[in-house]
């Protein structure tokens, strides 16, 4: 277990689900973490306008819950990544749909996760889940919270709705699988 905190943001469209992505990792970074914050930033001009949120969380004092650079940074969306790409900071860790195309140099900046979150999500069969498996690539791969405790979030969200939590349980661990592999 990575025990040094992180700077996440996640990004995509209103109703992707960026925003509750960021808040169960949040949540669950409370219980294992001294310091955690949850900043939202959404606009309501438009229906699927671009929506992202920044989770810090961390071992050591947070002084601002808005930083400019951060170390990871979930792009669900290519209309997100040219203004997220820009508050990576270099060698850090991006995560993006692996249809989406990007310049060259983008390889060179940073450590490129390619998740097929469309492709688990036909097999799952659910295309509403895609934030949750990113949620679990991210897990997989930085292992910066235990998993138990993101199921604990998943559990305490969907607790009256088995077959919601089924479906999210199921495609976090399809997540978490990838990227562990990775």
């Amino acid at each position: 277990m990575n025990n040094s905190g992180d700077d996440v943001i996640f990004a995509g469209v209103g109703g992707m689900g960026a925003l509750t992505s960021g808040q169960l990792l949040a949540k669950a970074a409370l219980k294992e973490y001294k310091y955690t914050t949850w900043y939202p930033n959404i606009t309501t001009a438009r229906r699927n306008a671009p929506a992202d949120c920044l989770v810090r969380f961390s071992n050591n004092q947070i002084y601002s819950q808005l930083i400019h650079t951060v170390g990871t940074a979930i792009v669900m969306n290519n209309i997100q990544f040219d203004s997220i790409s820009k508050r990576l900071s270099d060698g850090g860790l991006l995560f993006i749909e692996k249809s989406s195309s990007f310049k060259d140099e983008t390889e060179k900046k940073f450590r490129v996760i390619r998740v097929p979150g469309m492709e688990i999500s036909s097999k799952i069969a659910n295309p509403r889940v895609i934030n949750i498996i990113y949620l679990g690539v991210y897990i997989g791969v930085t292992e910066t919270i235990s998993p138990e405790l993101i199921e604990l979030e998943l559990s305490q969200r969907f607790n009256m709705k088995e077959e919601l939590l089924d479906i999210n349980i199921r495609a976090f661990n399809e997540g978490i699988k990838f990227g562990a592999a990775h």
